[in-house]
C-alpha cells in the first residue's frame, strides 16, 4: 500500500507541476482510515488564489484510454471524456465543494479557471468509507493553450 501511495503522490505531483504557475502543488489528504464500506465523502477546497469555474470528475482508466486530443486544454474532445460539470457555480477562493462519487475506485479530477486555466489531478484513489479533500494550490494551474 505504501509503494502505491508514494507513486500517486508522485503522479499527481508531476501531473499538476509540469507547465505550471508557481506555489504549491495540489494534493489529496485522506482523513482517517478508510472503512472500506459505505459512501465516500470528497470535498474539493479552492486553496488556490483563483475562482474555479468548473469542476469534472471521471474514472482514472476512460483518461488513460482516451486520445490526446482530449486531455488538451480547449479541444473539442474534452467534453466526450469529462462530461457535465459538476458546479452549479462558482467555486470560490477558500470555497469547498462536496462532490458526488458513484463508486470506490481510481479518478481524475479537472477544474477550469474563469482565465480558462487548468489543473488536472489524475490517480486518485478514493475507497469506500473514506473521506477526502482534494486541496486545490496555485502550483497545479496551466495556462491555456
Amino acid at each position: 500500500h505504501r509503494n502505491m501511495r508514494r507513486r500517486s503522490l508522485l503522479l499527481v505531483l508531476a501531473l499538476t507541476g509540469a507547465g505550471c504557475a508557481g506555489g504549491a502543488p495540489s494534493r489529496l489528504v485522506t482523513l482517517g482510515t478508510p472503512s472500506g464500506r459505505g459512501e465516500i465523502d470528497f470535498r474539493v477546497e479552492n486553496r488556490s488564489a483563483s475562482v474555479v469555474n468548473n469542476l469534472y470528475l471521471v474514472e482514472s482508466s476512460r483518461v488513460a484510454a482516451a486520445p490526446r486530443e482530449a486531455l488538451l486544454p480547449g479541444a473539442l474532445e474534452q467534453s466526450g471524456l469529462w462530461g457535465d460539470d459538476l458546479l452549479r457555480s462558482g467555486l470560490e477562493v477558500g470555497g469547498q465543494l462536496r462532490v458526488p462519487v458513484p463508486a470506490a475506485g481510481r479518478y481524475d479530477v479537472r477544474v477550469v479557471d474563469r482565465n480558462g486555466r487548468e489543473q488536472h489531478v489524475a490517480g486518485l484513489r478514493l475507497m469506500a468509507g473514506g473521506r477526502y479533500t482534494l486541496e486545490l494550490e496555485e502550483g497545479g494551474w496551466r495556462a491555456p493553450r
